[in-house]
């Protein structure tokens, strides 16, 4: 099965995208973002599908002028509608005091939004196609594992995730890298290289050019397929686990003034590890954040149901927790 069959088989496994929706693809310039949309250029040109294409210039390096003008070349050669979006990174970086890499993606995905609905007025038929590959899924996991991520972390990147406004889709997730630049090679195409991507700086880089290729050669030469599968696997199960969280919240919660009542011998027959997941939506959901939370203090608030009525516990984000004979309450100060 060629690349081609095997992107459509994907996408139409998990749903990606349907009749008549409108898919605006994000393309750099790079091998994975231009091979999506070549590839979503053939599959949909001739159906309802609407296919725009979006590069946003992060004036980061001197090569990006050249990335924008190859990007829109290759929009005109293919009669796609082309947008460029011009975002000052740098700046926006010190306003959030932030990475400079974090911030190229959140004005990124604004971008991104803000054009899906110039071009859609219906949600439900906006997608933003990017170009996340098998590599990109297995590099994550990794990251994730060694920075400590749960269950959550572990199962990768999804194929698709419903932000409201849109839906975001990654129609290569089941590709391998190698397959990608390989589809370019067969078909003549040359695709413009981030030369921030070559360097070791980033940690992801670290996995991507060290970690990785050595565990395809020296363990497994599927190891990438391997954590991708994974990846899926675990993924399911927080999908299950979801469910059952969702429904100890119902059956142990009870809204009060300025927070939450958790009712104590519901929370006792709860599985160890779903009291824990259960402690950190409690605490989120009264905070309203899910930063500066962390394991410590999710261990805190679950064994504060074995201490004696009256102990109290002061959390983030001015958090309240206090132990009554039959709940432990948690309130905003």
């Amino acid at each position: 099965m060629d690349l081609k069959d095997r992107v459509q088989r994907f996408i139409d496994e998990q749903g990606l995208i349907g009749a008549d929706d409108t898919v605006l693809c994000g393309v750099s310039g790079g091998a994975d973002s231009l091979c999506l949309f070549i590839l979503l250029h053939e599959l949909y040109k001739d159906s309802s599908v609407s296919l725009h294409v979006m590069h946003i210039h992060h004036h980061l390096r001197e090569s990006a002028d050249a990335d924008a003008d190859f990007v829109r070349c290759m929009c005109n050669d293919l009669s796609v509608p082309f947008s460029l979006k011009d975002v000052d990174v740098e700046s926006f970086a010190r306003e959030i005091r932030g990475s400079t890499e974090e911030a190229a993606r959140i004005l990124r995905y604004r971008a991104f939004e803000d054009k899906l609905k110039e071009l859609e007025s219906r949600p439900s038929k906006r997608c933003l196609a990017v170009a996340h590959n098998m590599n990109d899924d297995a590099e994550t996991v990794l990251h994730n594992l060694f920075r400590g991520s749960g269950l959550k972390g572990l199962g990768g990147i999804r194929p698709m995730q419903d932000k409201g406004e849109y839906r975001l889709i990654r129609p290569l997730l089941d590709i391998p890298r190698n397959d990608i630049e390989e589809f370019l090679r067969n078909k003549g195409i040359a695709w413009c290289t981030d030369e921030t991507n070559l360097g070791d700086d980033y940690a992801r880089n670290r996995i991507r050019h060290n970690l990785l290729p050595l565990a395809v050669s020296q363990i497994n030469e599927g190891a990438v397929l391997h954590i991708h599968k994974a990846a899926s696997t675990l993924s399911s199960a927080e999908d299950y686990i979801s469910i059952q969280l969702d429904e100890a919240f119902r059956s142990c919660i009870e809204d009060c003034a300025d927070g939450i009542r958790i009712n104590r011998a519901a929370f006792s027959d709860l599985h160890p590890y779903l009291k824990k997941r259960l402690a950190l939506k409690c605490l989120e959901y009264v905070s309203g954040y899910a930063k500066d939370i962390t394991g410590t203090h999710v261990e805190l608030l679950c064994g504060l149901f074995s201490l004696p009525a009256g102990k109290m516990l002061d959390m983030p984000h001015k958090l309240h927790a206090l132990r009554y004979k039959e709940y432990v309450e948690l309130v905003r100060k």
